[in-house]
């Protein structure tokens, strides 16, 4: 029996979800996978009571993620922008909710792909803080943790590692805020991948499971070895996932700067990496 939970993105198929994409729940279910991980960046397309109804039929979990933009930044330079960014943030908890989901997580503190000049001051952090610590009080009425992922920095000038996102749940401060790993931007950030993997177990939501290049997991640099033994270690029994981004539309593409064939196809990606990737829990899970 598995001891950790198996969720795939849903941009592995789709750039854009709606109630036209409601059949990429059954083929997940089909796949072998536990979880359904729902992208809410255009939350006017989500139907959030068919995905729930959708997910009931066919027994599969679901969880939520998201990245805020220019016009909804919590860290954003008027008061307004920043409001927005709670609006938004609360609208997303209440669709995770209504879906059934506990978790929404991301690049929820500031703007993905935003640029500053010069260093980023104490402003930034006290505005994400300020800002998220008023969204988790409100999450927490709705059963749903907040996870900070770390991202890379040529997405984000703000939250690049693992103690960065710590510093900024600490700042939060509250009790449903959580850690969002991702070996991609691992891969680029940390110094190792043991050491972070290991400090956030235990406040960890989420983990995506992404190779180096966003290929099937076990064929690029990743050290995928030093993840699953400190995840054994720890006894973390919670949700991880595959984010692939294979077969993306042309709207896509500079988002994601894949300019090449990754695997043959999405299936492909996604039923090779989950077995190599069980493959090492039944390894460092005693």
């Amino acid at each position: 029996m598995s001891h950790l939970r198996y969720a795939v993105h849903a941009y592995a198929w789709t750039t854009s979800w709606s109630n036209d994409t409601l059949g990429l729940i059954d083929h997940t279910k089909e796949l072998g996978f536990d979880l359904i991980e729902i992208p809410l960046m255009e939350l006017e397309k989500i139907d959030s009571a068919k995905i729930r109804d959708r997910l009931t039929a066919v027994e599969l979990g679901v969880c939520t993620s998201t990245a805020c933009s220019e016009a909804n930044d919590l860290t954003g330079e008027d008061e307004t922008t920043r409001q927005r960014g709670v609006e938004y943030l609360e609208a997303c908890v209440r669709a995770t909710a209504t879906m059934g989901g506990t978790t929404l997580s991301g690049v929820i503190y500031s703007a993905i792909g935003r640029k500053i000049d010069g260093m980023p001051d104490e402003r930034y952090w006290e505005r994400a803080a300020k800002g998220l610590k008023s969204i988790a009080r409100m999450a927490r009425d709705h059963g749903i943790t907040l996870g900070i992922e770390p991202i890379n920095r040529y997405e984000t000038f703000l939250v690049n590692t693992c103690d960065q996102a710590f510093q900024l749940m600490q700042m939060i401060d509250e009790p449903n805020v959580a850690v969002h790993l991702d070996a991609y931007h691992m891969n680029i950030e940390e110094t190792d991948f043991y050491a972070p993997t290991k400090k956030a177990a235990p406040h960890l939501c989420h983990f995506h499971l992404s190779e180096s290049h966003r290929g099937v997991p076990g064929t690029g640099t990743v050290d995928w070895q030093s993840i699953y033994r400190a995840l054994g270690e720890a006894g973390y029994d919670g949700v991880v996932g595959l984010e692939s981004f294979t077969e993306v539309s042309e709207a896509m593409r500079a988002a994601t700067c894949i300019w090449r064939k990754l695997a043959l196809s999405s299936d492909y990606l996604l039923q090779e990496g989950l077995k190599y990737l069980k493959s090492l829990e039944k390894k460092w899970y005693r």
